[in-house]
This record gives structure tokens, C-alpha cells and sequence, in this order.
């Protein structure tokens, strides 16, 4: 399947960090793929030629509905498709459930003491900067709260350990110890797996400054992260102003705007909903839940 994805992604002018981002794939392999098809007509040795036709035409159709239907996605969203049409992992399902077993009891007000933190980029993109589809670019870094948004911090470039240190130097460390004035509470922050939040230098960095960081989340789990709603509904509110977006700094504009008008009683109902998602966790054997 992931032949006709890299070619099919390829045509909607994903670049090559993107498309291995979504589909986990290394990017000189993805590089690789793409040189010897340009080349040679094929992936294979011999004299076939053509484009690879390893994208089952049923999925292909599948992904193309999901982006025409919704164009101004994020590539997050894109990604959980591709892998809700993947199959499962056997690896990542247990950890999945297990994750779903530690967290099944937890109460609300446990649930509402968790700091999410995530990324995802956004691009202006089509013919004289009128944007068409939203993709990764600049970085927009989010901390969310379950009654409550964090700052929304704008990067520019990859993101590295030294680059999410300084992230969380200026931005989480000082709205968290505001937290702490007004909350009497121990927050625990959640993050992904990437590499750059979770290496030596960051697990060191966040031990000494008693950051307590949530165990066991499950890779590749989209599902499970009620941010991701977060981002489809600032992607909503941007294509609703979408006529007013030329150029990056306009969508910078409206995605703070955007950003500091989202509800609290948007995100407190994201976060309502954790129980009832690890309840679907385990009562789907860890297969991809629908939220």
C-alpha cells in the first residue's frame, strides 16, 4: 500500500519530510523510491514500466473523499487515515491497551489535571498565495489544558531537543508555575514519542525541572489525543476566513485569532471524553477508536 501512497501523496505536493511523517517511513527511502520511479518508470528491476500500482484502489478512493471533502486539513488528520486503513500493529496494540488499562479508572478531575502538548504545521498554499490546503511548514506548537489553552508558540523549522527545551523554557514553564499559583494541583504533561521530545538531553532537562511527564503513551495513537480536535476546529475556523489568507503572516494572525477564540466548553467536553475513549480502547481489542 505505501508505494501508491508516497506517489498519491506526491501529487498533492506533500514534500518528502511530510509524506515520511505520515506514513513511517524513513525520508531517504521515500527519496530513493522517488529518484528510481523518475528514472526508471518502476520501484522494480526489469523492463516494466509505469507508475507502481501497489495502492489498493479502494483505499486510494478512500483518501481521496477524506482530503476533497476537507482540504483545509491537518497533516495529523491525514495521517490517522492512513493508518486507520493500514491494519493493525501488534506491537502498538498492546501498548495501546495497556496504556487504555492504566488510565481506565482515572476521574475527571485527574483527566482535567493533564497538560496536552502537541505540534502540527500549517502552509499557505496554491496559485497566487490563495490557500488551498493546509500542511506542515512552519511549526505551531500547542499546550492545552483541560479547562483551558496554553500559548500557542510558532516555530520555525524541524523541531529538535534543544529547539523543545527552549519551547518549554519560555513558554511552559512559565504559564505552568502560573497554573500552580491559582490551581493547588500536581499537573502531569503529556507529549508524544517523537524522538526530539523524548531523548536523553530533554528526559534529563524535564527530571530537573520536576516536570511529571504521563508513562506509557502509546505510539501512533491520534485517537486517543483529544487535541486532534483541537486542530480540526481551528483548521474549521481558518477555511471559514480562508479569503483573507494570503501569505504566512496572515495565517499566523488567524490562527491566533483563531486560537483565543475556541471555548472552554470545547475543550472540557475533549477532555470529558477520555474515559469513554479508553473504555473503546479496550472494548475494540486496541484497534483504531472512533473519536
Amino acid at each position: 500500500m505505501k508505494l501508491g501512497v508516497i506517489f498519491y501523496l506526491k501529487q498533492l505536493e506533500f514534500n518528502q519530510y511530510d509524506i515520511a511523517t505520515m506514513i513511517d517511513i524513513k525520508r531517504s527511502t521515500i527519496q530513493s523510491i522517488i529518484s528510481r520511479v523518475n528514472q526508471t518508470g518502476t520501484t522494480l528491476t526489469g523492463k516494466s514500466t509505469g507508475r507502481p500500482s501497489a495502492f489498493e484502489d479502494y483505499t486510494q478512493r478512500h483518501l481521496e473523499r477524506t482530503i476533497r471533502r476537507d482540504p483545509f486539513q491537518t497533516l495529523e488528520t491525514i495521517t490517522g487515515q492512513l493508518r486507520m486503513m493500514g491494519g493493525k500493529c501488534k506491537p502498538l496494540v498492546n501498548k495501546k491497551m495497556e496504556w487504555a488499562h492504566l488510565h481506565k479508572n482515572w476521574s475527571s478531575e485527574q483527566w482535567r489535571q493533564v497538560i496536552w502538548f502537541d505540534e502540527s504545521r500549517f502552509r499557505v498554499s496554491g496559485n497566487g498565495g490563495t490557500p488551498l490546503v493546509l500542511r506542515k511548514e512552519g511549526e505551531s506548537l500547542v499546550l492545552f489544558l483541560g479547562w483551558g489553552l496554553g500559548p500557542l508558540v510558532f516555530i520555525d523549522g524541524n523541531m529538535n531537543q534543544e529547539l523543545y527545551i527552549d519551547v518549554l523554557s519560555q513558554y511552559y514553564i512559565p504559564w505552568v508555575l502560573d497554573l500552580y499559583k491559582n490551581e493547588d494541583k500536581v499537573f502531569t504533561f503529556q507529549e508524544d514519542n517523537a524522538t526530539c521530545l523524548t531523548g536523553a538531553y530533554a528526559r534529563w532537562w524535564k527530571r530537573s525541572h520536576s516536570m511529571n511527564v504521563m508513562e506509557k503513551w502509546p505510539a501512533q495513537s491520534p485517537d486517543l489525543n483529544p487535541i486532534e480536535h483541537v486542530w480540526s476546529e481551528l483548521a474549521r475556523k481558518l477555511r471559514r476566513r480562508k479569503n483573507l489568507i494570503n501569505n504566512t503572516e496572515d495565517l499566523r494572525q488567524e490562527l491566533l485569532l483563531a486560537w483565543e477564540n475556541i471555548d472552554v466548553e470545547f475543550t472540557a467536553k475533549l477532555i470529558e471524553s477520555m474515559p469513554r475513549r479508553c473504555q473503546a480502547v479496550i472494548d475494540s481489542k486496541g484497534d483504531v477508536i472512533k473519536y
